[in-house]
């Protein structure tokens, strides 16, 4: 009887590929069109995208060029920093060792990061390994990334996590954390004695045949290697895609591979070609099988693709889950999930996306309608390019048969126009009262703030002020009373070009000197206090 319903199964699996197949190719060169046609928009040097069913690659292709202004075709060999995609290797990775008794899902983090300390002292008693991946753990949305942007280590980070307030409700708010699936990392290679990079490739990247998927900064190693400078000379180098931002005028600028997306390498760190990833997704669809080997545990891939948490704070006008398109959005382990589309022409979606200075990644399955989709692009990050998005958009609407639209225009229209809202409302506010600043004697001197320890103002060699922290530092410029602007970039290439950051001053009460810094506003006080 079992040996009748796995024929059927394996049945039902051909005959779904190949419906799904032969609907995807019937779109499929109008989907290829538009990608090529809408690249331009978004000044995207180079990209690649993988379409896969569980047993067929219906397309498998690059797009562009590695590096801005050169001749270097990107292919489905081009290795691209995947940033938070990896949150699903990790996950899946998770599922791999429980099964293998390193650890149960449901231990206490506190058993293996010893140095685990929270502000709520009941949510860092219960909190479980399952908790750090599945964005439930009360922080405000990305806390702690302006410690891991500042220059902190990961056991620094650990560290100071205590200093930030838990103002969510433990398993109960939905807020999307890098340091957690960070600390997952920490976790997996206290339980197992093995580096994350050893438990990928033992467990997930040799298994798969992922050749030219790695993980951490072996990538910038390689691109940065007397070898390939080598081969540069003779008109060649190796097949990576450089990260690129924007300009204030909109153009692409390179700025080469981001070292901060490996701090953790557990939740950023894979870098990885649409071949290989097209490999992943197929193993996805596959409930965890790759060549009738199971890879995940299929009990635990199911388990992924549960709701932990629902995301109930979604705005009209959200551009990452458009409301108008997407019910019961919830976050599992490594997975997004929701409903997308119009009444019956409705499906259910398994996402995630990645973003970090330079580039933008997206996957997304649909295991009911047997298929999955991987993009990776050389710009980022999300304030820069929403392309995958739109893509996702315009790919699932032509496989339900939902009204066309050209969600690539509508992306870029909403962000201009943000945009520009912020920055007339910044302009507007100097123009309504013009002041100089003080004398640099004001600002200048040593400060400090409980999470991030000594700020340093200086007087910069070439005239003008300095800011400095541990051994970061850049130019700020006078904009207006004792508020200065910041080129965030220099401080840390992670941040974006385009958007404002500032420091602006002022007095306590004592006479005190304070500072605040708007891209280090977490803690339960980001004011910065002057020493002397």
């Amino acid at each position: 009887m079992l040996k009748y319903f796995l024929i059927l199964s394996i049945i039902h699996s051909f005959a779904l590929s190949a419906a799904t197949e032969q609907r995807i190719n019937q779109f499929l060169p109008k989907f290829v069109q538009y990608i090529e046609k809408n690249m331009a928009s978004w000044a995207i040097p180079g990209m690649a995208v993988v379409i896969v069913t569980s047993n067929k690659i219906l397309l498998c292709k690059g797009f562009g060029t590695r590096e801005v202004g050169k001749n270097k075709p990107v292919t489905e060999h081009t290795i691209f920093q995947i940033a938070s995609l990896t949150k699903n290797f990790t996950a899946s990775l998770a599922g791999i060792l429980e099964a293998r008794k390193i650890f149960s899902l449901q231990d206490p983090v506190k058993k293996y990061l010893h140095g685990f300390n929270l502000a709520n002292k009941e949510s860092e008693e219960k909190a479980t390994l399952q908790d750090l991946i599945s964005h439930r753990m009360g922080f405000a949305p990305f806390a702690g990334d302006s410690l891991m942007k500042s220059g902190y280590s990961p056991k620094e980070i650990v560290a100071k996590f205590h200093l930030i307030p838990q103002d969510q409700q433990f398993r109960e708010d939905y807020s999307y954390s890098n340091q957690m699936f960070g600390f997952m990392g920490l976790a997996m290679e206290e339980a197992s004695h093995k580096s994350y990079e050893d438990l990928l490739n033992e467990c997930i990247y040799h298994p798969l045949n992922m050749t030219r998927s790695s993980v951490g900064s072996i990538l910038i190693k390689q691109e940065n290697s007397f070898f390939n400078s080598l081969k540069r000379v003779f008109g060649t180098d190796e097949n990576i895609a450089l990260c690129h931002d924007k300009d204030l005028e909109g153009n692409a600028v390179c700025i080469g591979l981001d070292p901060l997306i490996y701090t953790f390498p557990s939740t950023s760190g894979i870098n990885t070609t649409a071949h290989d990833f097209g490999i992943w997704l197929q193993c996805q669809l596959n409930n965890g099988k790759h060549e009738n080997i199971q890879i995940i545990p299929e009990e635990h891939i199911k388990a992924m693709r549960q709701s932990l948490v629902k995301h109930t704070k979604i705005k009209p006008t959200d551009m990452q889950f458009p409301p108008e398109l997407m019910k019961n959005v919830g976050y599992g382990m490594g997975w997004f999930m929701y409903d997308y589309g119009v009444e019956e022409n409705t499906a259910q979606v398994f996402e995630h996306m990645g973003g970090y200075s330079g580039q933008r990644s997206f996957m997304f399955i649909c295991p009911s309608g047997g298929f999955a989709v991987g993009i990776l692009t050389n710009l980022g990050h999300f304030n820069v390019n929403l392309f995958p998005e739109a893509l996702r958009n315009v790919f699932l609407n032509f496989f339900l048969n939902l009204e066309e639209k050209d969600w690539s225009k509508e992306y870029i229209d909403r962000k201009n126009s943000h945009f520009k809202k912020i920055s007339t409302q910044r302009t507007n506010k100097k123009l309504l009262n013009p002041t100089p600043k003080k004398a640099d004697k004001f600002y200048v001197g040593t400060y400090t703030n409980e999470l991030y320890g000594e700020m340093k103002i200086e007087i910069s060699d070439k005239g003008g002020l300095l800011l400095r922290i541990k051994d970061k530092s850049c130019n700020i410029v006078h904009w207006n009373a004792d508020e200065f602007s910041i080129n965030g970039w220099e401080f840390n290439g992670n941040m974006s070009r385009t958007d404002p950051h500032f420091i602006e001053f002022g007095e306590n009460e004592k006479g005190q000197t304070l500072a605040y810094i708007s891209f280090l506003h977490e803690g339960n006080n980001p004011i910065f206090m002057k020493k002397n």
